[in-house]
């Protein structure tokens, strides 16, 4: 028993994996996104407080509700762009000119 458990568990984590390189590559593809520039290296934290995801930044809240909304488990470059005209952090910035300049829009 142990033994399914354990490797359910795992076989849980490489889909968690997947599905959030997957997020982070659609980011990057749709943005066109510098890997070395400091917002390709922000990877999770684009959307997520932490480095490695957990808890959703406003970005993040914004698009998981824009996911929903359009009944999506798929993050897609469409989606994206239904957040860049929202300033999800409330800085006076819209996310895609933050994206722009190479900012964080879940945090700058």
């Amino acid at each position: 028993m142990k033994r399914v458990i354990t490797v359910s568990a795992m076989a849980a984590c490489a889909v968690l994996a997947y599905a959030v390189a997957s997020f982070s590559n659609v980011f990057v593809k749709t943005y066109n996104v510098d890997a070395n520039s400091p917002l390709g290296k922000a990877s999770c934290s684009v959307c997520h407080v932490g480095k490695h995801g957990g808890k959703l930044n406003p970005y993040g809240k914004d698009m998981q509700s824009t996911m929903k909304a359009e009944h999506s488990h798929k993050l897609t470059a469409e989606i994206l762009h239904k957040l860049d005209n929202i300033d999800s952090t409330k800085t006076g910035k819209k996310n895609i000119e933050k994206i722009k300049a190479g900012l964080n829009p879940g945090v700058d």
